[in-house]
């Protein structure tokens, strides 16, 4: 084994020598060293000519080969599909490779401000060290791009002197999905504050499902919204945007045996979801995912994705989200459903209140 290695190696080497000994820039420069020493010599011989070349085939060829390595690690850059560049102390881009490079010609990206907000630059020049000390700086700040649409995690640092002052290696990774998260968390905490608030209604009015697919409706195409009945079946209504109101379909059943995704998260007891762009087709997506008849009927356009989960006796499935379901749009979905359940529970708590007092003045 260990020979083999060697013998891979010696490969590799002579590859670099092999190219080395193809390129024309050796001979130009081992030409011109020949004639300067044949002319102050006044000997005019092949060696002056010979050494010249070999010394620089050995010489290229043993740096290139020990720096095969760096050389991979350079291209890294080029392929992170977030940008990475480096800029100077007025946010003046000058120097980017590969995708970077080529986002920043396609959007005319000359200047760190053209694709960030004013403040990013003063952020980038805090946090590698220009602007303040090294015990204050943050490490890294976010910013929101109007050129991508996305949001970013931004790092900055000050390159070594040695490789020139003023200019600051600065490297993004894309949070994009993570911000989405924290601002339907946000939209969430609103959510949840204004169920408090209209309790007193939902309570009078039975329309907490309502209030609910109004919320989910912003982000999704239909939403089926149900309780388990005595007999454990799942009874409640789809609800989709239509003409710019919310439609509601009459009650539908589903049976405690059916294989319907929505009944097999209870069985399992956590979220369901899936997506149509790993089928090759509708008939197979649905024939994995038994989406039922009457559900179907009523959203009335093709299901690319649902996602599913319940909690206690109220089991929810939504369709057709706006993008790709994630796992943070899971996380967010199982906070909304249990929140949403503890208000539903709070709902019949007054209910039951609320006739217990009417039973009293009765009688």
């Amino acid at each position: 084994m260990t020979a083999s290695k060697s013998d891979f190696e010696l490969g590799r080497y002579l590859d670099f020598v092999l190219k080395e000994v193809a390129g024309i820039q050796i001979y130009i420069t081992a030409s011109v060293i020949g004639f300067i020493i044949c002319f102050f010599t006044h000997t005019y011989s092949p060696v002056p000519f010979i050494v010249p070349l070999f010394v620089q085939v050995i010489a290229r060829s043993n740096l290139k080969y020990r720096q095969r390595h760096l050389s991979a690690l350079v291209e890294l850059p080029a392929q992170a599909e977030s940008p990475v560049f480096i800029m100077d102390l007025k946010g003046k881009i000058l120097l980017s490779v590969g995708k970077t490079h080529h986002l920043f010609q396609t959007h005319s990206v000359k200047n760190i401000k053209d694709f960030l907000n004013l403040e990013a630059l003063d952020g980038l020049l805090e946090i590698s060290g220009k602007l303040s000390t090294e015990k204050s700086r943050s490490k890294s700040i976010e910013a929101f791009s109007g050129v991508t649409m996305k949001w970013y995690k931004i790092n900055a640092a000050r390159m070594e002197k040695d490789r020139g002052a003023g200019q600051i290696l600065v490297w993004f990774q894309d949070i994009s999905l993570r911000k989405t998260y924290d601002f339907r968390l946000q939209d969430l905490l609103r959510y949840s504050g204004s169920l408090i608030h209209d309790l007193e209604d939902l309570v009078d009015t039975g329309m907490e499902f309502e209030h609910l697919s109004s919320f989910l409706l912003k982000d999704y195409e239909a939403v089926f919204i149900t309780r388990t009945d005595k007999g454990k079946n799942l009874v409640g209504s789809v609800f989709k945007q239509s003409l710019n109101q919310i439609e509601k379909s009459a009650p539908i059943v589903i049976p405690k045996e059916s294989q319907a995704p929505i009944n097999i998260s209870r069985k399992k007891a956590q979220i369901i979801t899936d997506d149509i762009d790993g089928y090759d087709s509708m008939e197979e997506f649905l024939q994995k995912n038994p989406l039922d008849p009457k559900v179907l009927d009523f959203i009335g356009f093709k299901v690319h994705n649902f996602i599913t989960y319940n909690e206690a006796d109220l089991s929810i499935i939504a369709f057709n989200y706006k993008s790709k379901i994630t796992s943070y749009e899971k996380r967010f979905f199982e906070i909304l459903v249990n929140n949403y359940r503890t208000m539903i529970m709070m709902v019949d708590l007054e209910k039951k209140r609320k006739n217990q007092s009417v039973l009293t003045k009765r009688f």
